[in-house]
């Protein structure tokens, strides 16, 4: 019998499934000075906490996060969220036919389309410089390679493998049509380079094992820094690339984000940089936006849960 997605636990399930652990930490009940084991658990649909009362202490040294449990237990609602009582937990043994691959989330649009059109659309880029720094990229088979496994975010958008090309494109999709609207005054081929080029340093940002976090290095850098660091590179190894164009793209790349409060040393200052992070903002939240719908949209129910990080309220829709 196949194993319920995390998305489709209901209160009352018994559940025997293999999970990814997330997170795992004993603590404390407020009752008493028992300890217990707070358990985190993963698959490609979402999370769910689970609670461990008994027999932590054989079971917690023997756990590690990122790798694949089964666990035997009943749904609950607790803070009316589903919650799995565990009631047993193991490690995965290697003879079991389970692959922690199997239990990511990835993007539900083809991914050798999605980087046909994008290559596409790049080819169209006419300014010798940025033509030569484009190829350096798309013709490196590892950069490709991990570029379309590459997820766009940890959790709020894109957060699934084959993400960081899904938003990439639809960027790219959205400057260009920015740029034929605004004409002459927007320069497309730079616009469009730094479309391609903003959110590169997501490839080291975040590690994928068994689910999406940041790595050491996208957490003491993040993914802004690494990408200036990662063009800038290649842009010395090319003879001859105009200083102020480069300035100009590597601006784009770190002012994307639109604000310092949002993690940019400075903001939009060109007209690209503007249309680049305009259209970085539109695509993450529309994203964002749809994840939430669809995963909260249900009969009867109008309005979503409160999502703290917007401080608001979504509407669901009538039907």
């Amino acid at each position: 019998m196949k194993q319920k997605l995390i998305k489709e636990l209901k209160p009352g399930d018994q559940v025997i499934a293999y999970f990814i652990l997330r997170k795992k930490e004993i603590r404390q009940k407020k009752s008493s000075d028992d300890p217990y084991l707070s358990l985190e658990f993963g698959d490609r649909s979402g999370r769910i906490q689970g609670t461990l009362w008994e027999g932590i202490d054989e079971i917690n040294d023997q756990l590690r996060p990122c790798e694949l449990v089964k666990i035997k237990g009943k749904v609950i609602s607790f803070q009316n969220k589903p919650h799995i009582t565990v009631e047993k937990i193991r490690c995965v043994n290697d003879g079991e036919s389970v692959n922690v691959s199997d239990f990511l989330p990835v993007t539900a649009n083809d991914v050798e389309a999605m980087f046909n059109e994008l290559t596409t659309i790049l080819q169209s880029v006419n300014t010798p410089p940025l033509q030569a720094l484009l190829s350096a990229f798309l013709n490196n088979e590892t950069f490709v390679a991990d570029f379309k496994r590459a997820p766009g975010g940890k959790l709020w958008h894109h957060a699934y493998v084959g993400g960081l090309l899904e938003h990439t494109l639809s960027v790219v999709k959205i400057a260009n049509a920015l740029a034929q609207h605004f004409g002459d005054f927007v320069n497309r081929d730079l616009l469009l380079a730094a479309a391609f080029f903003h959110d590169i340093g997501k490839i080291e940002e975040f590690s994928v094992s068994g689910f999406i976090d940041y790595s050491t290095s996208g957490r003491l850098i993040g993914h802004i820094n690494i990408g200036h660091f990662v063009v800038a590179q290649q842009i010395s190894r090319l003879e001859h690339f105009p200083e102020n164009l480069k300035q100009q793209l590597l601006h784009c790349i770190v002012s994307h984000h639109g604000e310092k409060e949002k993690g940019s040393p400075v903001q939009p200052m060109t007209v690209e940089a503007l249309i680049l992070y305009q259209a970085d903002e539109l695509d993450a939240q529309v994203n964002a936006f749809r994840r939430i719908i669809d995963k909260e949209n249900e009969p009867g129910k109008i309005w979503s849960n409160y999502v703290n990080l917007i401080d608001r309220f979504l509407y669901l829709g009538d039907s």
